[in-house]
C-alpha cells in the first residue's frame, strides 16, 4: 500500500487521522441510537423512524455541503461542521444522562448529527487534491477507504462494548471527546480556498443544478457516475442474505454474520494492497473489468451451496468492488475542476447513499417472487450485463487516465 501521502504531506495526515476519528465517533453513534430509542420505547417504528430522520438529513447535508465547498474556504467548513456535529453528540449525552430522556429530541439531534456528517465529509472529500500532489491521489483514496472500512468493522463493536460497560450517555460523551480532537487536528490545516470562490450560483438549487450538467456533459465523470450508480444498486444484496443463509447453506446467525463480514475483509486487502492503482496505465479500463468481475461473482454467489464457498465469492466481491472504489475516486478527483470539486463529491456521496437504500428495496421486492439464491443470480446476472454493455459503449472511460488533459472549467449555469 502506498502510504507515501501520509508520511509527504502533513496537512493530509491531520485531516485522514481525523477522518478516522469522526468515522469511530459516527460508527458509536449508529449503534447508541437505536439501542436507546429502542429501550425507551420498545418500537421499531421509532427505531427506524430515527434512522431516517438521519438518512435524510445525511442527503441533505452532503447537497447543501457540495453547494458551500465551492463557494466557502473548505477548512473553515469542516471546522464548522465539526463543532456543530460535537455540540450534537455533547446535547446527546446530556439527554441520555437526563431521568426521562426525551424521544424528540433523539429524533431532532439524529437529523442534527446527519446533516453536520453531510456537509463535513463533502468539504473533506473536495479539500483531499489540494493537500497531495496529482500522482498521488489514488492512493489518498485508498487510505481514506481503508479508514472507512475499518472503522465500519470496528467502531460498531467498540460502540457496543461502551453502551453494555457504561451506558449510552458516556457513548455519545466519548464522540464528542473525539470530535474536539478533530476541531484541533483540523485548525492547523491551510487556507482551501475554491478556485473560483464565491463564482457559485447564489440559489442553492441552481448551483445544484450546475453540477447535474457537469456530470452530464463530462464523459469521464458522467460515465462514472453511472457506474457507480448501477454499483450502488447491486449493494441491496444483503437484504436477501439472512433468507440465503437459512434457505440456501443451511445455516444460521453465524452464517450470516460470516457473509456480511467477507465482503470487508476482502475491500480491507484490496485497500492495503492498492500500490499498484496509482501508477495504472489504464485505470479506466481497469475499473470496468473489476465491475463486471464483482457483478459476476455475485451471480455465482447464488449458486453457491456451502458456507465456505459463498464466503470465498463474497470476499472476492468485496476485493474487486473496493478496487472499482478506489479508481473510481482517483479519476473523479482528476477529471474535476477545483471549482465544482464540491458538488461532484457531494452528488458520488448522496449516489452512494441513496444507490444503497434503492438497492435494498429492489432486492427486498424481487425476493417475494423469487428464491433467495435465484434471486441473487438475477440480479448479479443483469448487472454484469449492464456493466459489460457499458465497459463496450463508454468508451472515454475505457481509455481515461490519471492525468487528464486540462479542460476549460464549465461556466456557471
Amino acid at each position: 500500500m502506498d502510504i507515501s501521502p501520509l508520511r509527504d504531506s502533513r496537512p493530509f495526515r491531520n485531516v485522514f487521522i481525523a477522518r478516522t476519528v469522526s468515522v469511530f465517533g459516527i460508527g458509536m453513534l449508529a449503534v447508541a441510537l437505536p439501542v436507546q430509542v429502542y429501550d425507551m420505547t420498545d418500537s421499531t417504528v421509532h427505531v427506524g423512524g430515527v434512522s431516517a430522520a438521519e438518512g435524510f438529513a445525511l442527503l441533505a447535508g452532503f447537497l447543501w455541503g457540495g453547494v458551500l465547498a465551492d463557494r466557502y474556504d473548505r477548512r473553515r467548513l469542516m471546522l464548522r461542521a465539526r463543532t456543530v456535529a460535537g455540540i450534537g453528540f455533547a446535547l446527546l449525552a446530556l439527554n441520555a444522562f437526563l431521568p426521562s430522556p426525551s424521544l424528540t429530541a433523539l429524533y431532532v439531534l439524529a437529523a442534527w448529527d446527519g446533516l453536520a456528517t453531510g456537509v463535513s465529509v463533502t468539504a473533506l472529500l473536495a479539500a483531499t487534491p489540494a493537500l497531495v500532489a496529482p500522482d498521488k491521489l489514488v492512493a489518498a483514496g485508498a487510505l481514506n477507504a481503508l479508514t472507512v472500512r475499518l472503522g465500519s468493522m470496528a467502531s460498531p463493536a467498540l460502540g457496543g462494548l461502551v453502551v453494555s460497560a457504561f451506558g449510552v450517555g458516556w457513548n455519545y460523551a466519548a464522540a464528542a471527546a473525539g470530535t474536539i480532537g478533530t476541531i484541533a487536528l483540523l485548525t492547523a490545516l491551510p487556507a482551501l480556498k475554491p478556485g473560483t470562490a464565491g463564482d457559485v450560483q447564489d440559489n442553492p438549487l441552481k448551483a445544484i443544478g450546475d453540477g447535474f450538467r457537469f456530470v452530464a456533459s463530462h464523459r469521464v465523470v458522467g460515465s462514472l457516475m453511472l457506474l457507480g450508480l448501477l454499483f450502488m444498486v447491486a449493494g441491496g444484496i444483503p437484504v436477501l442474505m439472512p433468507a440465503f443463509a437459512t434457505d440456501s447453506l443451511d445455516g444460521g446467525a453465524t452464517t450470516v454474520g460470516l457473509l456480511f463480514a467477507a465482503p470487508a475483509c476482502g475491500a480491507v486487502l484490496a485497500s492495503v494492497t492498492s500500490g499498484w492503482a496509482g501508477s495504472a496505465r489504464a485505470p479506466g479500463l481497469a475499473l470496468l473489468i473489476a465491475s463486471v468481475t464483482g457483478f459476476a461473482a455475485l451471480a455465482c454467489l447464488g449458486l453457491a451451496r456451502h458456507p465456505a464457498l459463498a464466503v470465498a465469492i463474497l470476499f472476492v466481491y468485496g476485493f474487486v468492488e473496493s478496487v472499482e472504489e478506489i479508481l473510481r475516486y482517483g479519476l473523479i478527483q482528476s477529471h474535476t475542476p477545483d471549482s465544482h470539486l464540491g458538488r461532484v463529491n457531494a452528488l458520488w456521496a448522496a449516489q452512494e447513499t441513496g444507490g444503497g437504500a434503492i438497492g435494498s428495496l429492489g432486492s427486498g421486492a424481487l425476493g417475494r417472487y423469487l428464491a433467495p439464491g435465484a434471486a441473487i443470480v438475477v440480479y448479479g446476472t443483469v448487472s454484469a450485463v449492464l456493466a459489460l454493455a457499458l465497459a463496450l459503449t463508454l468508451t472515454g472511460l475505457r481509455t481515461a487516465t490519471m492525468r487528464p488533459e486540462p479542460d476549460p472549467e464549465p461556466e456557471p449555469g
